[in-house]
């Protein structure tokens, strides 16, 4: 995992009001220590899962 990779949420998350659901997917835009992460949703919106509730995007892979 690293920033600039594309990630899929496994679960819902709610932040500011913010709702992204299981599925959503983004990049990584920032990694915090604690495990918690800020990413660039495709809607454009930020959301901050922690690394055990996304699933990194392999270029290729077949879902």
């Amino acid at each position: 995992m690293h920033v600039g990779a594309r990630i899929e949420l496994t679960t819902r998350i709610e932040a500011f009001g913010r709702v992204a659901e299981i599925g959503d997917q983004g990049v990584i835009q920032e990694m915090h220590t604690g495990g918690h992460l800020t990413v660039r949703m495709d809607d454009g919106r930020p959301q901050f899962p922690r690394h055990d509730e996304i699933t990194v995007i392999v270029p290729g892979e077949s879902r």
